[in-house]
């Protein structure tokens, strides 16, 4: 009885030392958090599995000095593996053409001088299209031309298939 009364007693200091208050339950782990891994531990595609084909995009437009505009791009992902954005398989608008031909001026908010846009979806499956779509504004007159291609940066660039746009400024 005294040993009882002895613990009884410990467990009171116990309670009251740490303010009464008892430890948060933690959820068991799953199994599917054990093996699912987070999306951004996504292995890194091979360029083999990598492939696009030009969809649609804007038509050129013609802006005003100081005017901005919407530009549009869709591909459609023809390789073997989903585009998953905030990856290493995201895929990415990439600027093909040099300083001659575009005033890097005109970009508003690209990710880097060189990525107009990141795909707009969250994930992109083999056989759906993805949207790229970024802005541009007018700085001087003149008629600008923008090339661009998909590219999975630090992986490979997907298929030059000619795609450009023209940005008039008047």
């Amino acid at each position: 009885m005294v040993f009882a009364g002895t613990i009884g007693l410990m467990l009171l200091i116990v309670a009251l030392t740490r303010g009464g208050e008892t430890p948060a339950a933690r959820p068991a782990p799953t199994a599917l958090a054990s093996i699912a891994p987070s999306v951004s531990s996504v292995a890194p595609p091979k360029p083999s599995e990598l492939d696009s084909v030009w969809v649609s995009q804007s038509p050129s437009p013609t802006i005003a000095i100081g005017g901005d505009a919407t530009i549009s791009f869709a591909f459609r992902n023809t390789g073997q593996v989903p585009w998953v954005r905030g990856t290493a398989s995201e895929a990415r608008l990439g600027y093909v053409g040099n300083n001659s031909q575009f005033d890097p001026r005109m970009a508003i908010d690209w990710p880097n001088p060189q990525r107009p846009a990141a795909q707009t979806e969250a994930v992109v499956a083999p056989g759906q299209p993805a949207t790229f779509t970024f802005k541009v504004r007018g700085v001087v007159a003149g008629t600008f031309r923008i090339d661009v291609r998909p590219v999975v940066d630090g992986v490979a660039w997907l298929p030059d298939q000619g795609v450009y746009v023209e940005v008039t400024v008047r």
